[in-house]
């Protein structure tokens, strides 16, 4: 236990020193600068497929498809700030990852979008037209459901504000932060040198290109879901009690259940997806009721 503490100090110690505002400016600055390059190369692409003989595919590209590329590097963003908000609280983190889902489908829509006949009639059973629908009212549930689960988590920590939490769970937290950092890394560079050479292939071939959530979100998550295994069972050792085991194991639950999700098709991903968002509400819901009428009781 010792040499895990030591351990976990050393490691606490890089994510101090690299995780730091100035840090975080610069990756985000990074980002933008990334989306916008990507944007227009995006679009560029675009025209050249459009006009160019010889890479036209036989159909026309709707431009709004490049929409989906900014998107795309927002997202990374906020999986970055969703592994250096781990530290500060699970809660937080489970939020963040709420709030991923949510942008993930709101991203969904650009694509589906893209797939419109713009230039011909356009009827309500249009396979597409569904996908729209699906992704907006379960882009507008999900929202819904992290701001319940945001307010439900500040009236919740007013009552803990007297808790102090120990230092050594967030040097422990800290160093799985680091680990992820490096796993977050990996499985970027990994992943899209993977699409980029499957969309090429695709480009070469004339066929559907690879859709980038089944590269990169799906190997981070399951990474995610064993490092939420870890640090539940590292938290019996400064607090066991049965209120926070089951609030910790319904973020275990609703990470697992996201992961599922993003292998799944419309619209059983989305129902599988606010299925977790539901279960972690309902959990905290009770909980800050629980609390509610402790306080009421005690106060009496």
């Amino acid at each position: 236990m010792a040499t895990l503490e030591s351990g976990a100090r050393s490691l606490a110690k890089i994510f101090t020193k690299l995780v730091t505002p100035e840090n975080t400016r610069r990756f985000e600055v990074l980002i933008i600068k990334l989306a916008v390059v990507f944007f227009i190369g995006h679009l560029l692409l675009l025209f050249l497929l459009n006009n160019v003989p010889a890479l036209h595919r036989g159909h026309s590209f709707n431009y709004l498809k490049a929409i989906y590329t900014p998107f795309s590097f927002i997202l990374v963003y906020e999986v970055f700030l969703l592994v250096i908000i781990l530290p500060e609280s699970m809660t937080e983190f489970v939020a963040k990852q709420f709030e991923i889902i949510t942008l993930i489908t709101l991203r969904s829509f650009f694509h589906d979008i893209a797939s419109l006949p713009m230039h011909s009639p356009i009827h309500a059973s249009d396979p597409a037209v569904v996908s729209l629908g699906f992704d907006l009212v379960a882009s507008l549930i999900m929202f819904s459901l992290t701001v319940i689960f945001h307010k439900l988590h500040s009236r919740h920590r007013e009552h803990d504000s007297h808790v102090t939490p120990l230092q050594t769970f967030i040097d422990l937290k800290k160093s799985v932060s680091v680990f992820l950092i490096v796993v977050l890394l990996v499985t970027s560079l990994y992943s899209f040198s993977l699409w980029a050479s499957s969309a090429f292939e695709a480009l070469v071939n004339h066929s559907e290109f690879p859709d980038p959530n089944s590269f990169f979100y799906v190997d981070f998550f399951n990474v995610m879901v064993y490092a939420d295994v870890l640090l539940l069972i590292i938290s019996f050792l400064y607090d066991s009690s049965f209120f926070t085991v089951v609030r910790n194991a319904s973020f275990i639950i609703s990470t697992v259940l996201i992961r599922l999700s993003l292998s799944m098709d419309r619209p059983m991903n989305h129902f599988v997806a606010i299925t977790a968002f539901l279960f972690s509400v309902s959990v905290m819901l009770i909980l800050y009721l629980r609390h509610k009428r402790w306080s009421a009781a005690a106060s009496a």
